[in-house]
């Protein structure tokens, strides 16, 4: 079975001490900037040395993008050929804080409530948020608030990472089975709708606890927020992510695919793998599950400059609704990762989000107080038995490390 967009959990407090020593300065030394680049890609050399000599045959790379007050500094290693920072790879669950940022863009504009509930009808309109049809008939609907969904505390089942337990009472072909897998099995190209998954839920009675009464991630909470963008603005979630989002922000080299037929990825791209450890290549892909939680195509450097600007108020949000309403974690928080409105909060790096999409690992943070930015991702999965976490923690090393080479 495949996996779609596991949050990492971030199982390492790391206490970095840089040690460095001071002599008088002459002609023939390098520069900061020099020194930087160099020690940065002396510990991605170094983070991918130590991992393949554990497993030769790994196939994958580490790469890092650095932002701060000193410069932007890009270095990677283990990848086949040079890359740089306009390389294309899917960022997975990273699209989360982009559908976030779309929801809250359509609140500061007085389109649309945080505080609604999903049954409540549009400001200015006779229309609800979700449609009043069987698809949208799911548990506790008229106790789910927009915000709720944002946070991950409204008990959302999630048809993306979970199997349809085979105890439904409901007459359906998929018990027992992971349904996206069900139905790429029958067509690979399969185009899937919010409407589709959303009514997997409905159908089958499904939910995971009633609404604010805990905390467990869900893609598909947040396919119901796609389908509430689409809604409010008139517009498809890709039209509304590009107009409003990509294109105000200057993310020139991002994408929004949502059909079951678009599984490549612009060029340049960064190839994604899995690693068993026979090698199998997973670059194409049906992504057309994922619109809304985990569908976007990008690179390092729009990366960069989308979490920077937007968590320092620079961008399509205006600093109040940034600091007021985006930035900050529910009082009644079940969650270790301290996640608030799309996005969540990491001691000493900031605020940012991963995400994990077979082939691609993806770690993005911004600390607006320091100035610093890192984008970091590797491009194969290592599926044998209990590799996996020590990858991801791999990925969150190389992520404290950057930030204290460049404070």
């Amino acid at each position: 079975m495949k996996k779609y967009f596991i949050p990492f959990v971030c199982i390492l407090l790391f206490s970095l001490v840089l040690l460095s020593c001071t002599k008088k300065s002459t002609d023939h030394e390098p520069s900061a900037n020099t020194r930087i680049q160099s020690s940065l890609q002396t510990m991605v050399d170094k983070i991918v040395t130590d991992y393949k000599s554990e497993f030769p045959g790994f196939p994958g790379g580490l790469a890092v993008k650095v932002t701060s007050k000193k410069g932007s500094y890009f270095v990677s290693s283990g990848f086949t050929g040079a890359i740089n920072d306009q390389y294309h790879f899917r960022i997975a669950s990273l699209t989360k804080v982009f559908t976030s940022t779309a929801v809250i863009l359509l609140a500061q504009q007085g389109k649309l409530n945080l505080d609604a509930k999903i049954t409540d009808t549009i400001p200015g309109t006779n229309m609800t948020y979700i449609p009043q049809d069987a698809n949208y008939n799911i548990p506790y609907k008229d106790q789910i608030t927009i915000r709720l969904l944002l946070e991950h505390n409204a008990g959302v089942f999630d048809v993306s990472n979970a199997l349809v337990p085979d105890t439904v009472s409901a007459p359906v072909p998929y018990k027992g089975q992971w349904y996206i897998g069900y139905m790429e099995n029958l067509d690979p190209n399969h185009t899937f709708t919010f409407d589709e998954l959303v009514g997997v839920v409905s159908t089958c009675r499904l939910f995971l606890f009633p609404p604010g009464q805990g905390h467990h991630y869900s893609n598909t909470g947040y396919s119901i927020l796609g389908k509430i963008i689409e809604r409010v603005s008139g517009l498809s979630y890709p039209q509304f992510i590009a107009q409003n989002i990509f294109e105000p922000m200057g993310l020139n080299n991002s994408f929004a695919p949502y059909r079951g037929d678009d599984q490549l990825i612009p060029p340049p791209f960064i190839r994604g793998f899995r690693y068993s450890p026979a090698v199998v290549e997973c670059t194409e892909s049906n992504i057309s599950a994922n619109v809304g939680e985990g569908n976007l195509i990008s690179n390092a450097d729009d990366l960069s400059r989308f979490i920077r600007s937007l968590v320092r108020g620079e961008g399509v949000l205006s600093p109040v609704w940034v600091n007021d309403y985006m930035l900050v974690i529910p009082k009644a928080s079940f969650d270790v990762l301290n996640y608030a409105l799309g996005i969540t909060y990491a001691q000493n790096l900031g605020w940012g989000h991963t995400g994990s999409h077979e082939g691609y690992y993806t770690r993005m943070v911004s600390d607006p107080v320091n100035d610093i930015t890192v984008v970091a991702f590797v491009n194969s999965w290592n599926e044998v038995p209990g590799a996996e976490i020590p990858l991801i923690v791999k990925l969150e090393e190389a992520c404290y490390y950057a930030r204290n080479i460049v404070q």
